[in-house]
């Protein structure tokens, strides 16, 4: 089941690899105007993003990618995946499209990404700057993050490989739809895709090391909440209030410390406001950036 189906195929056609920061990155640009830089979650890619894009085109020059460990882009099992490095691929591709100003929207593991991104601003060591930042669902604060079963696993130093190794569709069939508010919004294609995209390439070797960007954000702490919780540049949070892993309370807190932060609340909707509910997100998207950018 590890190899793509046609239609994964074709979605590959779409884009383009390029050689960044050492690694084979997946990348697709689409649409006209001002650049919208997308950063996908995990375990996932960048074909999260397939149902905004149609939406999002009309109004941005839109950037998705697979980061390195993810998707279609490389998964050597010997590179370092930590967000910081991720980060760096992120600054590089953008510097090679020649990007230095965008509106960044992200999602699950991608907002801590473009929190380490905020950190660089912060410290004026980054020639990319956000001009808004739009965040959906992610464990900002690991206190109120509430993972799945394999993902516990996977985020251990020991055990976190020997799952990686063990899994398989089955686990992912049953574990992974928990996500959604209404997983039978989903055919079994979606969900057999989602499994091909984590595998392609050699990905069960990097799965566990991919994980371990859970164990980065208790470690990295302030230095990525601060940022958020700080910022003054345009910030909204789209969250889907039923999601089962990155609570409501994330997005509560976050707006509590940070005043200037938008927030808005997507009812019935769970993990993935992108999939699940990809008209009303990609209206929040265009409305809040608009307003600032028209």
């Amino acid at each position: 089941m590890s190899e793509l189906s046609d239609r994964l195929h074709s979605w590959m056609a779409t884009g383009r690899f390029e050689q960044i920061d050492g690694a084979e990155i997946w990348y697709r640009v689409e649409g006209q105007g001002p650049w919208l830089v997308c950063v996908h979650g995990f375990p996932t890619s960048s074909r999260d993003w397939m149902w905004l894009l149609p939406l999002l085109s009309g109004h941005f020059r839109v950037l998705i990618f697979d980061l390195p460990g993810f998707g279609l882009s490389e998964k050597n099992p010997s590179r370092d995946y930590a967000l910081q490095r991720q980060c760096d691929v992120l600054e590089a591709l953008c510097q090679r499209l020649d990007i230095t100003e965008a509106h960044i929207l992200a999602h699950d593991m991608g907002n801590s990404v473009v929190s380490e991104l905020l950190y660089r601003v912060e410290q004026d060591e980054t020639r990319l700057i956000p001009q808004t930042v739009s965040l959906l669902n992610g464990g900002i604060y690991m206190d109120l993050h509430q993972p799945l079963p394999t993902q516990r696993l996977l985020r251990l130093p020991v055990l976190g490989g020997l799952t990686a190794r063990l899994s398989s569709y089955k686990v992912f069939r049953h574990q992974y739809p928990q996500v959604y508010v209404d997983p039978d919004t989903f055919d079994e294609d979606h969900y057999r895709e989602q499994w091909q995209l984590i595998l392609n390439g050699g990905g069960r070797k990097t799965l566990a090391k991919v994980a371990g960007y859970m164990r980065e954000r208790v470690k990295m702490g302030e230095r990525w909440t601060g940022p958020l919780e700080r910022m003054a540049a345009p910030m909204q949070l789209i969250w889907g209030m039923e999601d089962p892993i990155a609570l409501p309370a994330i997005a509560e807190r976050l707006v509590a410390k940070n005043p200037n932060a938008e927030w808005v609340k997507l009812e019935g909707i769970g993990h993935y406001p992108q999939l699940e509910f990809p008209e009303r997100t990609a209206a929040a998207i265009v409305r809040f950036v608009e307003a600032r950018d028209p």
